[in-house]
Order: C-alpha cells, then sequence, then structure tokens
C-alpha cells in the first residue's frame, strides 16, 4: 500500500514538473514576452524555449519510467 502511494505522489510531482516545463516553454512567445526591443531578445526567447522543453521532456521520461518500473 506505502509503495502505491509513494507512485502516485511521484506521478503527480512528475506531472507537476511536466506542466511548468510547458509553461516555461511556452511563457516567452505568448504572455511573457522577453523584453520590449527585439535587438537581442531572440536568444534569451529561444533558451527559454529550449530549457522549458527540456524540463517537460525530462519529466514526460520519469513519468515513463516510474509506470515502466512500477
Amino acid at each position: 500500500m506505502k509503495l502505491v502511494t509513494n507512485m502516485r505522489i511521484e506521478a503527480i510531482i512528475n506531472l507537476v514538473i511536466l506542466v511548468v516545463g510547458v509553461i516555461v516553454a511556452i511563457a516567452p512567445w505568448t504572455f511573457a514576452p522577453v523584453c520590449v526591443s527585439q535587438m537581442r531578445c531572440w536568444n534569451t526567447r529561444d533558451v527559454e524555449t529550449v530549457l522549458g522543453a527540456s524540463i517537460a521532456l525530462l519529466a514526460l521520461v520519469s513519468t515513463y519510467r516510474l509506470l515502466a518500473h512500477g
């Protein structure tokens, strides 16, 4: 019973991390623009998108491994 509870908690944490990663990846393109001037902001926007996507990918892989080995 305790193992099932721990698995559920880990799955919920992974889901929250996945959602945060998706929000970080989408934010600079939609509701949280990086800056007003377009000169040097493209690199910041790209890095934030890649960072958010990698966070979401790691959470997805972690969830898959949890369910596969659970």
